[in-house]
């Protein structure tokens, strides 16, 4: 199943206040407000945070939201990347209605082998199994240097295949932190020796393997093997230049923000000096925007 249809499912209304941790470069369409730790650097996803929605930063285990100030918390490929993150669980416990987490299964992380991913995640249920992630790299950079369109269509119809998910109210997720490492894991469940099987091919019988890929995938891939790299650079530029701008703060959001000093919820979030400033109502602690993206993250601060 793609991801589309998956999310298409879920019970979020568009009416909803979602806030984003780590949005990446495919933003989830509703959501109003994105939660990045690191907006100025791509060090650990594939691109510019892209989507219209404000951007501020913070850290994820300690979230500039007030108790129960949004409907969902959306994380996509961000809690295998988190060094603690049964305290996210609890920050989600504490703001949010529900929470929406997906990340990469075994097997894609087998493929890829990431090495700033900090976890495996296995989802049992709702128990959510953190296994310390020491898988190799068995493939080398093969699937990071080869990624390419074709391979971007034939995982994104098979989304249900490489990835897991969860939805639902963060009081009701259990965690678990195993004590057999990834590897052990995987080698423990995964069959070895006479036990493994080999797989029939249905390619040649039907011409299109066992995904039917919609007309348009094989329209852009057709187009995309016929168009010289030159051209597709080209858009990818333009692309990035006419990117339309972020949504300024509204005061909306600005009455769901919790103060990093303070951390009451009777404090407000006051606009200071313009645009450019933040100050908290109780304790007046300044927040200074940076390229339209005001700093919520004390930990350098605070040591946390």
């Amino acid at each position: 199943m793609r991801r589309e249809k998956i999310l298409e499912k879920l019970a979020i209304r568009p009416s909803d206040f979602v806030v984003e941790i780590g949005a990446g470069t495919t933003p989830f369409r509703n959501t109003r407000l994105i939660v990045d730790k690191y907006p100025f650097d791509n060090l650990e996803r594939a691109g510019d945070i892209a989507g219209t929605a404000p951007v501020i930063q913070a850290d994820a285990v300690r979230l500039p939201l007030k108790r129960d100030s949004c409907d969902v918390l959306f994380m996509s490929h961000v809690i295998e990347h988190l060094d603690e993150p049964q305290r996210f669980v609890d920050e989600a416990r504490r703001c949010a209605r529900n929470v929406y987490l997906e990340f990469p299964a075994a097997r894609r992380e087998l493929l890829y082998a990431w090495r700033y991913h900090r976890w495996l995640v296995e989802l049992a249920g709702r128990r959510l199994v953190f296994h310390r992630n020491d898988v190799p790299q068995l493939f080398g950079s093969f699937f990071h240097d080869h990624y390419d369109l074709l391979l971007d269509v034939w995982s994104g119809e098979r989304h249900d295949h490489l990835n897991q998910h969860w939805f639902g109210r963060p009081d009701e997720l259990e965690i678990e932190f195993a004590r057999e490492t990834a590897l052990e894991h995987l080698l423990a469940t995964s069959a070895r020796g006479a036990d493994k099987r080999d797989f029939p091919n249905p390619y040649a019988e039907t011409g299109v393997g066992p995904v039917d890929y919609p007309r348009s995938a094989r329209l852009k891939l057709a187009l995309w093997s016929l168009t010289p790299e030159s051209l597709i650079r080209a858009r990818r530029r333009r692309m990035q230049r006419n990117r339309r701008p972020r949504r300024p703060l509204g005061d909306d959001i600005l009455r769901r923000l919790l103060c990093q000093a303070c951390r009451d919820d009777s404090a407000r979030i006051e606009r200071a000096h313009g645009d450019g400033e933040l100050a908290c109502s109780l304790c007046g602690r300044r927040y200074r925007s940076r390229q339209g993206i005001f700093d919520f993250d004390l930990a350098a601060e605070t040591g946390t």
